[in-house]
């Protein structure tokens, strides 16, 4: 092979997004300038995938070419019996976000779950410790028991938080996700559906993993129950667009330290990018463009 095919067949290196929908995604903005600036030639794509054509695409993996794909809704759980190889937190959480081509194999990760404990130390939670982020003395409140919930509190979990408080509008959706975690992890572990019960604790984190206000001004969490937290508890909302959601600006607005969910998708896609080139991902280059 001379030099000029060489090029021209590194050059058809692609790899992109698959969900539906997909148009709405940050991914390209953070992803591409960082392909650009460690001079790797791939092209980050947009590939809208309903579900019937998903085998479909994620046979097209395959590909010489192809370096892998993120993966988003709906399709982060249906991936799984299409992938050779799953990574344990991967088959645990059950849901894919990141799928890499390597040897003729399809290897499927997570990534949204080290991205949210890299997000909450960037934000002055926990420590680091060999490259794992420690949250133990934390108590976390979580809203939600869907799929960005399960990643959040597989997540919490392995950093070794003190405690977890699962709170879904339907108990029985809190009480099997507090089963699957019961089945790998020691740790206290509880569920409910009345924010009313909720006890305060000193280093408490507060992450909604909802899409409550992502269309409308209303909070997963009443301000009065918000209020009888104490002055440390930290409030962490896995939306970031908008910036400032209802829950986000009521917190502000009562004095609690705050962060939306862009620095957790900023993390969650520099370990995907790792993971696809074996190389560091640039992260302060897909921060700047992210946050253009």
């Amino acid at each position: 092979m001379n030099q000029q095919t060489l090029v021209q067949t590194v050059q058809q290196l692609h790899v992109g997004l698959i969900g539906d929908p997909v148009a709405h995604s940050f991914s390209p903005r953070f992803q591409q300038p960082a392909f650009d600036a460690l001079g790797i030639p791939a092209h980050y794509e947009l590939w809208h995938t309903p579900a019937k054509q998903l085998v479909e695409r994620i046979r097209s993996l395959c590909e010489p070419n192809c370096l892998g794909a993120n993966v988003t809704i709906p399709h982060k759980e249906a991936v799984l019996p299409l992938i050779d190889k799953i990574d344990p937190l991967a088959a645990r959480i059950g849901a894919i976000n990141t799928i890499v081509h390597r040897d003729d194999y399809l290897y499927g990760y997570n990534t949204d779950a080290m991205g949210l404990l890299y997000a909450l130390h960037e934000h002055g939670l926990g420590e680091m410790r060999q490259r794992k982020v420690s949250l133990r003395g934390h108590t976390a409140i979580l809203l939600g028991a869907g799929g960005a919930a399960r990643a959040a509190a597989f997540a919490l979990v392995e950093a070794g938080i003190e405690q977890l408080i699962i709170l879904n509008r339907h108990l029985e959706r809190a009480q099997m996700l507090a089963s699957d975690l019961l089945q790998y992890y020691d740790r206290p572990i509880f569920s409910l559906n009345d924010p009313s019960f909720l006890i305060p604790r000193t280093s408490s984190i507060i992450i909604n993993a909802t899409s409550v206000g992502l269309h409308e001004d209303i909070s997963p969490l009443p301000p009065e129950i918000l209020s009888h937290f104490d002055p440390d508890t930290f409030i962490y909302d896995m939306i970031y667009n908008p910036s400032q959601t209802y829950l986000l600006c009521q917190a502000r607005l009562m004095g609690f330290e705050t962060a939306n969910g862009l620095s957790m998708l900023l993390h969650q896609g520099a370990l995907a990018f790792t993971l696809w080139t074996n190389r560091s991902a640039p992260i302060e280059i897909m921060r700047q463009s992210l946050i253009l």
